[in-house]
């Protein structure tokens, strides 16, 4: 297995030089990346995309590809492996819209955290060089208004162990909860520990199977027969089998099966029909409802809003 190259002021200054850690969508680079070094002999890692976007994202586990994909679904922006400097630095969404970046608080930076945490902060091992801690999940919510809390930090952890089940004070996984918890709050905004247990299990594997229909461009050739379906029968289709969708667009506009089942993936990833995406799709039944209140249930979560 290949090691990894040392860790040296000059190459981390380097790096930050580069960009590690900052920009946003396609530009993002997180601060930890997938590479020949660094496997994991616990967990399945996975780089690929999520929808909205062509960058490649470095989850170091099932769950985190899970939940990143689900956050993707009810609109937010996912920046992956998203760095705590151990320094004061500039709040998540700064310079996201300039107008507002004279508005946004600063972080002290985890060292000052740890520090008043009573929690060591740590260095690279073998170097006096302080650790950079990193957030599995950072979620811009673009439907909050207030910039200052329209991020949301997750950190993705096995639920069911009973690491967490029987929460052990003195563990270090337990002191790196506290202080994120402490990083958040300092800066006003939400934060959460989960993973994919804390969500119905069919909601994962349907939108894996979705999510490569999700976009549609506006100026794409397909968009006309798109509209003009939803205008002729996306009222009926609320009510007819899952099937019908398909067969409707292969009879009457004259559609390829492989387009037609981009366009049904589509439409359901997009809920341009009400489809509860928690429960196992029938394709001989009408959509359940329901995939609406789902994503306003989980936008309202990840906002940190109670009612």
């Amino acid at each position: 297995m290949a090691r990894a190259p040392k860790v040296t002021w000059v190459r981390l200054n380097s790096a930050m030089a580069s960009g590690m850690g900052t920009g946003f969508g396609e530009y993002y680079k997180p601060v930890l990346e997938i590479k020949r070094w660094n496997p994991s002999p616990m967990s399945v890692q996975v780089l690929k995309a999520l929808p909205r976007f062509k960058r490649e994202c470095h989850f170091f586990s099932h769950s985190e590809w899970y939940l990143g994909l689900l956050f993707s679904w009810v609109g937010a922006h996912i920046r992956e492996q998203f760095p705590l400097w151990p320094w004061q630095h500039s709040h998540p969404e700064y310079s996201r819209n300039q107008e507002m970046d004279s508005i946004l608080p600063e972080s002290v930076g985890m060292a000052e955290i740890c520090r008043d945490a009573g929690i060591k902060h740590g260095t690279f091992v073998g170097t006096n060089i302080p650790y950079i801690w990193s957030m599995d999940l950072c979620a811009h919510m673009p439907w909050v208004s207030d910039l200052k809390k329209s991020t949301c930090l997750i950190s993705v952890k096995p639920l069911t162990s009973e690491q967490y089940l029987y929460v052990d004070p003195l563990h270090r996984g337990t002191e790196k909860l506290e202080c994120e918890r402490r990083y958040a709050n300092q800066l006003g905004i939400n934060y959460f520990v989960g993973d994919r247990s804390l969500f119905p299990g069919p909601v994962f594997a349907q939108l894996e199977l979705l999510a490569d229909a999700a976009i549609l461009p506006a100026t794409h050739p397909w968009s006309y027969t798109l509209h003009s379906f939803l205008d002729r029968h996306g009222e009926a289709a609320q009510n007819e089998p899952l099937q019908s969708i398909r067969e409707r667009l292969i009879t009457d506009y004259n559609c390829s099966p492989a387009q037609a089942t981009f366009f049904k993936n589509h439409i359901l990833w997009n809920q341009l029909i009400d489809c509860d995406l928690s429960v196992k799709l029938k394709e001989s039944q009408p959509p359940k409802k329901g995939g609406l209140a789902l994503i306003q249930a989980i936008r309202n979560s990840m906002a940190g809003v109670t009612r």
